[in-house]
């Protein structure tokens, strides 16, 4: 039986594996319905059908872009079901007709189901490289 680090790592591949595929349905699976994220740009989205919904207009939109998280670190708590993943993360996607990069560092709070699967329950993406075109976040 692997363990719960394997299974996680397992999880966010198949998570990076539908964001390649353009799999909408596969990303909503791996999301808590209470799911909460913190994008590179400081944008935030609530609830696991708001996020699939987005995913599905990033891909509508934009089918060159493409997102790949590496975790780095897992920290489990086995007791209660709860992880935190720390990794790195980079993303392509088109702006204004350029192509454009950007990568970051990434925080992930993982909860165990009752049914014994991990889900993520909030990310939050830290831009840190990025190529001139990108936009920044907007001023608070």
């Amino acid at each position: 039986m692997p363990t719960s680090n394997e299974m996680i790592r397992e999880v966010r591949e198949r998570f990076n594996i539908a964001i390649e595929n353009k799999n909408v349905e596969v990303i909503r699976s791996l999301l808590a319905p209470s799911y909460h994220i913190v994008t590179g740009r400081s944008d935030q989205f609530h609830g696991q059908d708001e996020e699939a919904k987005r995913w599905s207009q990033v891909f509508k939109s934009d089918p060159a872009a493409i997102y790949r998280r590496t975790p780095r670190e897992i920290a489990i708590n086995e007791t209660w079901g709860i992880a935190e993943e720390l990794g790195n993360w980079k993303g392509s996607y088109t702006l204004n007709q350029i192509l454009v990069n950007a990568s970051g560092v990434y925080s992930a709070k993982w909860q165990k189901t009752k049914n014994n699967h991990w889900v993520l329950q909030a990310e939050v993406f830290t831009t840190i490289s990025f190529d001139e075109a990108c936009v920044p976040p907007d001023p608070i």
